[in-house]
Formats: structure tokens, sequence, C-alpha cells
């Protein structure tokens, strides 16, 4: 069966970005015009901006009447380009994952995004993204992972994607987002919508300070926003999740706002990565991320597979999605008496900030109780990600059974337990400082391919039994 579709309308609105430089030819000539006072002469030469207009609005219709999206059972094809044509043929079974995002934006409009990612493609950008009607997209997406229901598999409870969105929520994320919806409404709404949002908040610190410095209330309830934006994102985008897997592809659908759809070619999954917090761990949740080139490419992805579960209900799901890919315990971990070369790095961190605060408080004695503030604020973070590195000694190390690898480790304010088959380890290293090479240890790294090339870090393991996981 062989379908050709062309790229929805809504297109032309992108091609007329694209060629958005144009415009300040008419902007500099009006610009121009409007200093010398010669409104008669402006007018006179209209006929170039409207010109201008239409080249552009040509351009961009015809552009889009040039884009098209073409596949049978065995190839995927996309054809786009004006002056310089272009065609992309993609082999199906060389595509990883195919996504479709129907955006609450375009879902009025009937339309939705698709994008197709292979393991040749770009680390950042898909090898082609298209907007196309959401049937033709249905049928595409069933083309490469075959006939599905989503009411089979696995749906997370709203406990578990809740107990995910407060426990996994970071500040950072929603005070960026803040920051840009701030920006780009400044920018459609004029440059008083943005003071005004800002003048607000700024009211609203110094009227609940509660007795702190009005910049140390600021900085706790912009801290305390950007986590609440971050909880509504994550838990817009996991609600109404589900899981399946069919016909050698895995099904993945969620979202709330926008509704995200995955075809995910099962054996070109990477690695599962069992990722827990300190606190997931103290209360035995699990949460478990794939790597698969496409999958969870972009910030506003899904990319875990199952939020936050007890160990039974986690250690199902696991096991009947990937049968193959069982953690292992540990078999060599780090050596005992080398705990310092887990908490130097974040000793040093927590010193650093309190010698920091007790100097700025010494030399800004007007500012002693805001900077107090900031120093323990600044502190909690440093005091988090040590804890994390003393979980990782006593955690960390690891297995290999069956051409089977696990990764037990940290990465910032996570533990990991990476499963991965050894052909998906493309590269192994040991890794010595001055002070290992003198004990016999080594730090041993595993590279593995996702959106990229992915490090797996094993710290400070003995030399000679590290040797043994080396190609």
């Amino acid at each position: 069966m062989q379908k050709l579709v062309r790229a929805h309308p809504i297109t032309i609105v992108g091609n007329l970005w694209r060629v958005r430089f144009l415009i300040i030819i008419p902007v500099l000539r009006g610009f121009f015009h409007a200093l010398g006072g010669d409104f008669a002469d402006w007018m006179a030469g209209s006929w170039i901006d409207i010109a201008i207009l239409l080249a552009m609005t040509g351009f961009s219709i015809l552009r889009w009447r040039r884009t098209f999206l073409w596949w049978d059972e065995n190839l995927l094809r996309v054809r786009s380009g004006l002056i310089f044509r272009g065609e992309v043929v993609i082999p199906w079974e060389k595509v990883v994952t195919v996504c479709v995002a129907d955006s609450f934006y375009l879902r009025p409009l009937g339309a939705v995004r698709l994008r197709a990612d292979t393991l040749g493609g770009s680390e950042r950008n898909a090898d082609f993204s298209i907007l196309i009607a959401p049937e033709q997209a249905r049928l595409l997406l069933e083309t490469h992972g075959g006939l599905f229901s989503w009411e089979k598999g696995f749906a997370p409870s709203a406990r578990s994607i809740l107990a995910m969105s407060i426990l996994n929520s970071n500040s950072l994320g929603g005070i960026i987002f803040i920051a840009a919806f701030i920006s780009q409404g400044g920018k459609l709404l004029g440059q008083e919508f943005s003071s005004e949002v800002v003048g607000a908040f700024e009211q609203i610190s110094r009227t609940l300070a509660f007795g702190l410095p009005p910049a140390a209330a600021a900085i706790a309830y912009l801290l305390l926003g950007g986590w609440a934006v971050s909880f509504l994102l994550t838990f817009t985008r996991y609600k109404n999740m589900r899981v399946n897997v069919r016909n050698g592809c895995l099904h993945i659908r969620g979202g709330l706002i926008t509704k995200r759809s995955y075809s995910v070619a099962y054996d070109k999954v990477n690695y599962l990565d069992i990722r827990q917090s300190l606190t997931t761990r103290l209360l035995g949740l699990h949460s478990l991320y794939i790597a698969a080139v496409g999958y969870a490419k972009r910030k506003e992805d899904i990319s875990c597979l199952i939020p936050t579960e007890g160990r039974r209900v986690f250690e199902g799901v696991r096991t009947q999605v990937f049968p193959g890919l069982i953690p292992l315990p540990r078999a060599l971990a780090p050596v005992k008496k080398g705990a310092a070369r887990f908490v130097m790095l974040p000793a040093c961190i927590c010193l650093g900030i309190l010698l920091l605060t007790v100097f700025v408080m010494w030399t800004m004695e007007g500012w002693a109780s805001f900077i107090l503030f900031a120093g323990g604020m600044a502190i909690v973070p440093a005091l988090y990600f040590l804890a994390v590195r003393v979980a990782d000694f006593y955690t960390g190390g690891i297995a290999q059974q069956g051409g089977v690898y696990t990764l037990c480790y940290s990465r910032g304010f996570y533990l990991h337990t990476v499963v991965a088959r050894r052909e998906k380890i493309v590269q192994t290293e040991l890794r010595q400082s001055f002070l290992q090479r003198t004990k016999g240890r080594c730090d041993l790294i595993l590279h593995s391919r996702a959106e990229g090339r992915r490090l797996h870090r094993l710290r400070n393991l003995p030399l000679q039994n590290a040797r043994d996981y080396v190609f």
C-alpha cells in the first residue's frame, strides 16, 4: 500500500518565518522616511513593500505545495524544497522512533507534528519533521509499529504520576519556563506586560516576606513558583499515559494538554535506566527510563517509561516489558577504603560555599541577613549532592552475566541502575588519577549510544578486577 500526503497548510506560516529577514526592507524604508517626514514619498514607493510581502507569501505557498510525505511497506520518503530540492529516503527497518505530537494550539487547525529518527540522524534534530493531518499520522504510526490497542498494556496510576511529579520536579526548569513566558509575553503584548508581571511579583514578595529580607523572600517564592510550574508541566505531560509492546515496537502514549504518541523499535532500545533519588530510594520507589534514538529527544517529550512505583509493581511491569534485561546484584564494588574518591568534590563545594558566605558577610555587613539566607539556600543542594555520593559509595558497582551488563552509579542528584546488552556498549575505558595509580584503583567508564554518546562512570574499582569488564 502506497500513501502520498501533502504537508498541512499551516506549514505556510512556518515557511514565512524562514524568510522573515526580508521584512527588514519595508521596516527600514518606513523608518528612514519617517525620520525625513516625507509621507508622500513613502506612499509612492509602497509598491516595493507590497512586492516583498507578495514574494514572501508566494515563496511560502510554493514551498508548501512542494512538501510531500510518501511511504509504502518498505520505504519512507520526505520531499521538500523550492530552489534546492531535497528528498530524504529511509528504509522502515532503519527507523528507530516515530513521534506524533498533538499540540493544543494545532488541534483546532486539524494538524499534528510528526517526526522520525534513525541511528544516522542528528543528535539535536529529527531526521525529518512535518505537519500533517491526525488521520495520516495514525496510519504512518501503524505502518511502523503495526496495529495496536491502547486499551491493552500498562497504564500508570494517577498516584504514580502524581508521586513522580512531586518528587522529580525541579525549580530550575520551572524558572526557565516562567522566564520564557514573561519574555515571549513581552514580545507579543508589549514591554509593559513584562514590567507589570515583574512588578506584581515584587509587590507580592514584599507583602509576604514574613520577616525575611525582601530579596530573600523573592528568591524563595521564585524557587517555590518554579517548582510548582515544573510540577504542573510534568503531571500534564504524563497524565493518561499507556505503554504496550506489539509487533516488535514499544508504544507509548500520554499527555493531557499536548498528547504525544511514540512508536520505538524494540530491538533498538540501547539500555534501561532505573533511576532513584535519595527520597525515592528510602521510600522503596523506582522509575524506569529508556535510551533510544529519537525518544525523549526534546525537553517536553515523555522520557519516563514507568513512573514512580513500588518495587512489586515496578518489577512486574519491567519484567513484562523487558524480560531479557534483568538487573543483577553487583559483582564488583568500589574499594572499601576509597570513600574520599566519592565525597571529595561535594565536600569541597560545601566548604567553598561556607567560606564564600563568611567572606561576603564580612565585606558587606549591611547585607548580612540576605547573604546568610542565600548561603543557606545554596548549601542545601550541595549537601544533598554529598549524600548522593555517599550512597553511591555503598551501592555502586558492576555485574555481567549472559552478555548483559548491570551498572550502578550516581550522576548529579540521582542514583542509576543501568541494564544494557554487551553489543550496545561501544567503548570501555579504564582511567586512573595519580593517587589511583599508586593504589591499584581506577574508574571504569563505559560508553553507549542513545542521542549521542552516553557515559557511565563507575568510581574507584580495583584495577585488576575491573580489567575483566573491558573488551
